[in-house]
């Protein structure tokens, strides 16, 4: 199917509010957790949830194919904005854990729908450029909230985040039950996790890119779980500083994703992956020994928008590589890759607690960097799909 411009508007913009909500929330998870549990305790929630979102991705694709796709996006966000209102109205310690663990369960089964969506409206031949605009989209807002984020914290309280976040998620509900209310789902293949694993097994390109796309998922989470609070507990920036450091961070997604998904549908995604991987790599181990030499939020902030050119050039070649050998009726084998996300949950904040109580947070930036330098010489095996 050709892509159409007009039907992947809404889809855009429903996306946009959804990552809106999540930006604006992320990087307050851990702090907002602290305020009911040991700080040193708070990865296990993040595992918690994650375990579950896999246990979700498991079965999705089944209820998708018995519900339709509407109906299920429409109801997930619908548990999402109930979820957000409570992580900002309780003061139970209980409640809000729990609630926690069951919002984070559900976030990887609206990027799993949102891909659904995109790839039914996108052709191959252009998956790079419909990737491309679809992640800056997404990505602009992730950019701009950690603004509004560190002022609400610092003006009114953290309860109003999750307020705020509950309301994006509302009208992104209406939005798609409205855009999409003549949706037609395709026949799907046979839409079971086994049967998707046995397709990947067979195809050395989608195992590579799983495993570079579970790297990125793990790079993202260390990113999100410890950056905050490496630079609020470790280095003493204030919220207002943190929140501007990460909205200039962010900031690469929106000037060069586009550009980048342009450009490897016409020179492949192979040597932009390299370099990506890369650049990433170096800009990490740097953030990790900064304060060797500096205490600048400028300089920090530079140094995490490089280490972000690097990712983003990684996401939107690794989704573009996938997503050119597949299609929205292989529900399956999108479900494995979106379950990277949440595998990554659980493993990483595993490894990152035990390397800081046994080392530092410096440590675990420089093995995150090392990470990633590897991640660039296992590019080195995919051939570019033209």
């Amino acid at each position: 199917m050709q892509s159409s411009s007009k039907a992947l508007r809404p889809i855009f913009l429903v996306s946009f509010l959804f990552f809106a909500h999540w930006s604006i929330v992320m990087y307050i998870n851990s702090t907002a957790l602290e305020r009911f549990v040991n700080g040193e305790y708070t990865s296990l929630f993040y595992v918690f949830g994650a375990m579950g979102s896999l246990i979700l991705l498991f079965i999705l694709p089944r209820i998708i194919k018995s519900f339709g796709l509407v109906k299920t996006s429409v109801t997930i966000f619908a548990l999402l904005s109930g979820a957000m209102f409570l992580l900002g109205s309780t003061a139970t310690p209980l409640v809000f854990t729990t609630v926690f663990v069951l919002y984070s369960a559900l976030t990887s089964t609206i990027w799993y729908c949102s891909d659904l969506f995109v790839a039914h409206y996108t052709d191959a031949r252009t998956a790079g450029h419909t990737r491309g605009m679809y992640l800056t989209i997404v990505n602009s807002a992730v950019a701009v909230m950690p603004v509004f984020t560190g002022l609400l914290v610092a003006r009114i309280s953290i309860g109003s985040v999750y307020i705020v976040a509950a309301v994006l998620l509302f009208i992104g509900l209406i939005t798609v039950a409205y855009s999409q209310r003549t949706f037609i789902d395709r026949p799907y293949v046979e839409a079971t996790i086994p049967a998707a694993w046995n397709v990947i097994k067979k195809s050395p390109s989608l195992r590579r890119i799983l495993s570079i796309n579970f790297l990125l998922q793990f790079f993202y989470v260390w990113m999100t779980v410890f950056t905050p609070l490496y630079m609020s507990r470790v280095l003493h920036f204030n919220w207002t500083q943190i929140g501007s450091a990460f909205s200039v961070m962010l900031l690469a997604f929106v000037l060069f994703q586009y550009q980048v998904g342009k450009l490897s549908d016409k020179v492949g995604e192979k040597k932009l992956l390299l370099f990506g991987f890369t650049f990433a790599g170096i800009s990490t181990i740097a953030f990790a020994l900064a304060h060797q030499h500096t205490h600048s939020i400028i300089i920090y902030a530079a140094i995490l928008f490089c280490t972000r050119v690097g990712i983003c050039m990684v996401e939107v070649l690794s989704e573009t590589y996938f997503f050119k050998q597949i299609t929205d009726q292989d529900e399956g084998i999108v479900s494995v890759y979106t379950m990277m996300h949440p595998l990554a949950y659980v493993i990483a904040p595993l490894l990152g607690w035990l390397i800081i109580i046994k080392t530092s947070y410096s440590v675990l930036f420089i093995v995150l960097g090392i990470l990633l330098l590897t991640g660039a010489l296992y590019t080195i095996r995919l051939i570019d799909i033209r």
